[in-house]
Order: C-alpha cells, then structure tokens, then sequence
C-alpha cells in the first residue's frame, strides 16, 4: 500500500503480479485452502457516508472476494483419493497394456459387480455383469486396465438401471388389486426421499435380507437417516420446492430503488443459504415443525445481518444467532419468503397474501376471472406519489376484484414495513407517510404487523402443519397428490398432534402411509407417475 500511495503509476500492477502464479505442490483428492491477508486494520472508514455493503464502517478491512486455481501442472502419477478408493475396490497382481490379464480381467468384474449393486440399488445378475464387462473390454484395448474401468463405469451412468426407478408388478394380480412394493424399491424410495441419492450399504443389505418391511428395522433406518448428515436435503431441496422458491431467482431488485440490495450487494444467494440452514435446524433437533412459523433463531452472515438491521455480526460465515426483534420470527421475518413474494421494485401485499394462504394456510386463493385489470400505476408521480395501500384501495374499488382481496390483502398488509428485499422500514420512500400495516383478517382478527399475523396462524397450528404434511408427502411420493390422499395427510396430522408434531413423527408416518408402500395394478390404457426428484 506504501507503493501505492507514494509511487502510484504502475504500482498496482506489481502488487498484483507477486499474487499471481503462486505454484504449490498437493496431492490428489480435496483439499480445503484457505487465502487471507497477513495483516489488518480496523481503522474505521472516513468517508462521509456509510458504504451498503456488507463491512459497514470498517470498509478498511481487506477481504479477499475470489481466487482462481488452475492446475494440475508438471503430474507425477496418479495417488489416492477418495473417490478412486470407492471405485477401485481391488487392484490387479499385474498389468498388461491391453487390460486383458485374468488377474485384471477378474477384479475389473469385482469392481462393475460392486459399483453396479449400488448403482442399480438391487443385487446385480450375472447379465448385467456381463453387459458392463464388454464396456470394460473396449475402454481396455486402448486404455488398458484403467480405460476399461472408466469405460464400464461410463456404460453404467448410462444405464436406464441407474437412470430411472422402475416398480415391478407382482405376476398373477389383476388390474385393480393393491400390492406391497418390493423390499429393494421401499430402500430406493426411502433413500431419495430423505438423501435424494441412492441407498447407501446398510439400507441396501437390510432390503436385500428382505427385513426393511419389519417395522422396527423400517423406524430403526429412518432414525438414522434423518440423523445422518445427508438429510441436509430435505431442508435444501424439499423445503424450496415445497414454499416455490424459485420465483426468488426470478426477481432481480431494482438498482434505482434498492441500490443496497442489487448488483455485488444482492441477497438472494445469502436468503437461500438462511432459509436451508435455519429449515434444517428445526428438522434435525427434531422439533414441532410449528416453530417453522414460530423460531427465535435464524443463520446469518454480516451481509445478511446488516441488512436485517444487526449490526454484530461480522464475515461472510453464517452462524446462530438468537433474534431479538419478534418480527423477523420464524418463516415470516426470512428475506427469501419476503422477496419471493414481492416485485424487483416494489412489495406486493397481493402475492404476500397468496403465499400465506396457499403455502402456510393451504387454502390457495381463486383464479381471477378474465378480464381483471391490473394495478393502475400511470398516475403514479403525476399528482403525488402513492403508497401501495392507495393504489390497491383503487384496485379494490373494482367490484370483481373486492371479494378476493378482502381476504388477501390482510394477510399481505401485515407484511408491509418489509420493503420488496425484505429489509425493515417504517415509512414509505416515496410518499413520505409512515407504512400503515393495519388490517382485519376474515374472521374479524384484527392484524397490524408480523407479530399479530404470525399469532393469528397460530391460533389454528393444524392448518399450518396440513399445507406442510401435504407438501411433504408430495416431496416423498414425487407425485402430486390427489383428492384421495388427502385423507391420509389428515390422519397423519392427527396423529402428531400428540407429540406437538414433531418433524420426525410426521415423517414416520409418510413411510409408513399406504401412498408410500403400497401401490395398485393400474387399468389397461391408465396413465402412472415416474419416480423422482
């Protein structure tokens, strides 16, 4: 920085030059590398105004935003790692150009047969051995021992074994009759459920033993996969898709009007990494999945933080934290459900309405007819600005449009200090009037702000855990449900109730439910789901 600041031209250029190919020698396999600066300041910033950033004040802090890392250069053969030890389960006594020893022929057959169990999910026929092996012969002509291993592996992942999950229809059952699936397909089933992959070894072996049908062995192996690591999936890829997530990808805040959210300062990515972290500490401490709605915690980094008005935590890892202001409680106060349902420029109590009734109250509102107008926003800035309550009141004078509004716009009001990012405000930017969140739910309820909103779902918790049993069963069948599931999601509901419905209970009770064991001979010309995520 000395050079910087007193030689200036040309400087730059030969700081940047002594952090540029940097060469180190490593090993094969993953390694975790970390790159920071030897020495820091915490002089606070003299600029006038604080910067939007994550960093705050403190913008004298170097950071470190990216590294490249190319390579490998000048390799010396090849060493362990783990994924070469899952695959080369063995290794040939010796070695021949061609790959056609019997000593490498045989344990090129070890390694297809082991790799072709977990990979069909089901003890493999001497066929399915035989096919891949003739992979294994043409990779071995010219890639010898090795060549034909990557070359049998490549005809595997290409296989429509590992590519899909069929069912198989017990022979004799007549079109109609309801059956039990098969030891091997309830493993398969239960393992993309919780892990979306395949069975790992103990799961399998317990279907292959024919035991996994046992409900002590079935609860037994639930347990320790919810437990196991690989269950993270439910909280990032159920949760997401249960809640329609993916509208967050699609709204790209206005720079003009939140220029504290847009460009390098963007949320979104941070708000998926919250909403996963805090989805799956409720499920993996075994909670009520009511404190989805009701949690005093949350996963922050500084960006985040700041933006959410807390200003002690600092660095890009998240970590804990115990929230103090009750707004941003539970799935209501969380950014990715604030910005998913809103516009790049402005919030929309319209689309907060419909996300809580459709994905926590699971009463989705009516289609509007044909021929609803719009908001009317011309005359925004023409005479003055107008909060959002104004130009909705202006939409609600539409007659067509009342009747479902007065059920919507309630819910989304409540929401309304919430900017289109999510972060808290108390009046309007371009009105200058402070936010008015009152409203009056159907029932009469009167709601001014998250708190009285998220107290009013409460009121009626069993609603709240329907909408997530059925989006649960919805994940685990990979099917949507129909008119006739709807009881069984009600039963199971019921039946947690007991135990404050608990995450565990609830999925229990999912694998035990007919829909998820149990499947029925379809009519000639019926169409049936494929499974998978």
């Amino acid at each position: 920085m000395k050079a910087y600041d007193q030689v200036q031209s040309g400087a730059l250029d030969k700081v940047n030059a002594r952090l540029k190919n940097i060469r180190f020698a490593a090993t094969a396999g993953p390694h975790r590398i970390g790159v920071t600066f030897k020495r820091r300041t915490f002089a606070e910033s003299d600029d006038q105004l604080q910067m939007f950033a994550a960093g705050g004040g403190q913008d004298r802090f170097y950071r470190v935003n990216s590294f490249q890392l190319q390579g490998p250069f000048n390799v010396k053969g090849l060493s362990a790692t783990p994924s070469r030890d899952r695959i080369f389960v063995c290794s040939p006594s010796r070695r021949s150009s061609a790959g056609d020893d019997p000593s490498e022929v045989g344990c090129a057959r070890t390694i297809v047969s082991a790799l072709a169990k977990r990979a069909y999910r089901r003890p493999v026929a001497a066929d399915d051995v035989t096919e891949l092996m003739l992979y294994y012969g043409e990779g071995a002509k010219d890639g010898g021992f090795e060549g034909g291993v990557r070359s049998a592996l490549t005809g595997l992942l290409a296989s429509p074994f590992f590519l899909y999950r069929a069912e198989h229809i017990p022979v004799g059952l007549r079109p109609g009759e309801v059956y039990a699936i098969s030891d091997l397909e309830l493993a398969s089933n239960l393992s993309f459920f919780l892990w979306n992959s395949i069975p790992d070894e103990e799961l399998l072996q317990a279907a292959i033993d024919n035991k996994l049908h046992d409900p002590l062995v079935l609860d037994r192996q639930v347990k320790r996969m919810l437990a196991d690591p690989r269950s993270m999936t439910l909280a990032s890829n159920f949760v997401p898709q249960w809640l329609d997530m993916k509208r967050l990808d699609e709204i790209v805040p206005d720079q003009a009007v939140f220029p504290y959210a847009s460009g390098r300062s963007d949320p979104r990515e941070d708000f998926k990494t919250e909403l996963t972290l805090f989805s799956d500490s409720i499920f993996r401490e075994d909670r009520s999945v009511v404190d989805l709605l009701r949690a005093k915690h949350t996963y922050l980094n500084e960006r985040i933080a700041l933006h959410y008005g807390i200003t002690d935590v600092k660095g890009d890892r998240f970590r804990r934290v115990d929230l103090k202001d009750s707004v941003r409680w539970g799935l209501l106060g969380k950014g990715a459900v604030l910005m998913a349902a809103a516009y790049p420029n402005r919030t929309s109590p319209v689309l907060r309405g419909k996300f809580i009734l459709e994905h926590l109250q699971g009463v989705p509102p009516a289609t509007p007819p044909p021929g609803v107008p719009t908001l009317d926003e011309k005359d925004v800035g023409t005479t003055k600005a107008l909060t959002v309550r104004e130009m909705m009141a202006k939409h609600r004078a539409n007659p067509t449009c009342a009747a479902c509004h007065a059920v919507m716009d309630p819910l989304g009001f409540a929401l309304e200090n919430f900017d289109a990012t999510g972060r808290w405000r108390d009046r309007d930017r371009f009105a200058g009037v402070a936010i008015d969140a009152s409203g009056k739910l159907p029932d009469g309820t009167p709601v001014n702000n998250p708190d009285d909103l998220r107290n009013a779902l409460l009121r009626r918790p069993d609603y709240f855990v329907q909408t997530f049993t059925e989006g649960l069963m919805t994940y685990a069948l990979a099917r949507k449900l129909e008119p006739w599931d709807i009881p069984t999601a009600r039963r199971i509901v019921r039946s947690s109730a007991a135990g404050d419905y608990r995450f565990s209970a609830i999925v229990q009770s999912v694998v035990k439910s007919d829909q998820f064991r149990m499947r029925r001979v379809p009519h000639a010309g019926e169409k049936t789901s494929v499974a998978g995520h």
